[in-house]
């Protein structure tokens, strides 16, 4: 409860908070002519949910729910239609597993081959925060809005990790409602986490489709877990859209 009371205490703080500006000086200026050139400052929140590669391992997680929290700087570039973006950036990541796991002694998980007659849910939370940047070219010129295409990176730190097994069972009431359930954690000490994350990415971003508002091709350039007992690394590549 606590780490959800702060979440929504940041989420409620970014929306009512308006986006500030500045400038540079002339004398920090590329503009040819001495001008001045519009810095914008903003605290916002976008969420999204990603698309991860699969692969056949206990860490397979297809889908994931996103949260970001960044206080970035906008700056136009002195070249047409260019724009930088950079500042810090707060991720939280809920990732939901494929398959039914176990924790394994010593560290890490395994697939559950025990036959059973209940349902298993396993969530991965990660929470980054991190320094991210990118650059943007305006597709369609004098619209903004319309499309903007994005290279950029987001080098993090794994703040909190931890993974939540529930087992539910198979007895039901009339409404189909689980009566009752094992719940497991995986705290972040398991040798299995991996603390940095080194993220790059190509968006496609767009304020004309309502409540899609890009497309983002991301990998990790870092492995996101280490398995402790056969050594793999698992790395993390897929597609987000953000809401």
């Amino acid at each position: 409860m606590k780490r959800i009371a702060i979440i929504l205490s940041l989420v409620l703080a970014a929306s009512a908070l308006p986006a500030q500006t500045d400038t540079l000086p002339d004398s920090l200026s590329a503009c040819g002519n001495g001008g001045r050139r519009q810095v914008n400052l903003t605290l916002g929140v976008q969420a999204g949910m990603k698309f991860n590669r699969t692969d056949y391992t206990p860490y397979d997680a297809p889908h994931s729910l996103l949260l970001q929290i960044p206080l970035v700087a906008t700056i136009p570039l002195p070249v047409d239609r260019l724009t930088a973006i950079g500042g810090l950036r707060y991720d939280f990541e809920w990732s939901f597993l494929r398959y039914n796991v176990t924790r394994v002694d010593g560290g890490g998980i395994d697939l559950l081959t025990t036959p059973t007659t209940g349902r298993q849910t396993a969530t991965m939370f990660h929470s980054y925060l991190g320094l991210t940047g990118e650059v943007q070219w305006q597709v369609v010129p004098g619209n903004h809005r319309a499309l903007r295409l994005g290279l950029d990176y987001y080098v993090a730190y794994d703040v909190s990790h931890y993974l939540t097994i529930r087992t539910l069972d198979a007895r039901n009431t009339y409404f189909g409602v689980l009566t009752s359930s094992d719940r497991t954690v995986v705290e972040s000490g398991d040798p299995m986490f991996q603390p940095w994350k080194l993220e790059v990415g190509l968006t496609l971003s767009t304020d004309m489709l309502g409540i899609i508002h890009g497309v983002r091709f991301f990998t990790n350039l870092l492995p996101t877990y280490i398995d402790p007992a056969s050594g793999t690394k698992i790395y993390n590549t897929g597609m987000m859209i953000y809401l």
